[in-house]
């Protein structure tokens, strides 16, 4: 008797160490895991969220095991869907877009078995809420080298999807970068068109932006509005115009038009989360930040641009 109950024990310690345990300062087995990614949008956007999806694809591959991916959550959706992953018993739940960050910090506390990870989040306000951010300003960097060297006028535009704290940082960095870039060249008093479609998914009005600033003289277009974007890239493909495509690689599909992007490597970004959450490394109430250093920004090029700008936009 005394050896079934030890072999009782040490049965429920293994599966604390080897399974999804409650608390995520243990080890834990991602196959024995229940896991979920919220998108705010869908396939084909050539932005945000077909990252998302080749960065799930290559960890179900690398790790073995299967993520739920649930696609076109919407705003008025956002606290129904977290609820439902909380109901059902998901270990983990990685809702991707700063946008989630009020809604799972609202609806974590309800659910302390399942442990929130923000992609994107800029607060994490319980044990069970981490908050994983890309330095999207380091890749606005890299973009506004590339835009800097290849603008022969001084007018450069750029479409965004939302004016949140992030966002406007980021552009903030692009205006400066390619800027000093310009004055370097001898191109003096640059003019910058900003403007934010506040909105995902709009594609009519990202194509309108963009024929206003090419009209307003914008050679060169920086954009980060997910599907929004296609509509900017086309008006440009259709005006002659050039874009910096940010976060996908929309140069694949377009390279006379998206000269050059900075894509967001996701699988690396996701297999970052997810081994620290295997290792019990992902802490609740804590906000990190990944970039550079972790190789999470790739650099895409169309044959215009020259060795020299690419060497320049890839030094660190």
């Amino acid at each position: 008797m005394k050896r079934y109950g030890r072999g009782l024990l040490t049965g429920a310690f293994m599966l604390l160490l080897l399974g999804c345990a409650v608390s995520n300062d243990r080890p834990k087995a991602l196959e024995a895991c229940k896991i979920a990614v919220l998108l705010p949008g869908a396939a084909g956007d050539l932005s945000w969220n077909d990252t998302n999806m080749e960065g799930i694809a290559y960890c179900e591959e690398k790790f073995q095991i299967q993520i739920e991916q649930m696609n076109n959550v919407e705003e008025t959706e956002f606290e129904q869907v977290l609820v439902e992953c909380g109901e059902q018993g998901y270990d983990l739940v990685l809702a991707s877009g700063e946008q989630f960050t009020d809604s799972v910090n609202t609806m974590a506390g309800q659910y302390p078995d399942t442990f929130f990870c923000i992609v994107n989040g800029i607060r994490a306000d319980h044990e069970n809420v981490a908050a994983v951010r890309p330095r999207e300003y380091e890749a606005s960097y890299m973009a506004a080298v590339i835009a800097g060297n290849i603008m022969e006028t001084g007018t450069a535009g750029m479409i965004a999807g939302y004016p949140n704290e992030g966002m406007e940082h980021l552009l903030d960095v692009y205006e400066e970068t390619v800027r000093e870039i310009l004055e370097e060249r001898g191109i003096e008093d640059a003019e910058f068109l900003r403007a934010y479609t506040n909105s995902w998914t709009d594609r009519s009005l990202g194509r309108k932006m963009a024929e206003q600033m090419i009209e307003s003289g914008a050679e060169v277009l920086f954009v980060y509005s997910n599907e929004a974007g296609l509509g900017c890239i086309e008006a440009a493909r259709d005006q002659g115009a050039k874009v910096i495509g940010f976060s996908s690689n929309p140069t694949r599909e377009h390279p006379d038009t998206v000269v050059a992007s900075i894509k967001f490597d996701f699988g690396k970004l996701y297999e970052w989360i997810l081994t620290r959450y295997e290792s019990g490394r992902l802490r609740g109430k804590r906000t990190e930040e990944v970039g550079r250093k972790e190789g999470i920004f790739v650099p895409v090029y169309s044959s215009g641009i020259s060795r020299e700008i690419r060497d320049q936009a890839e030094q660190k």
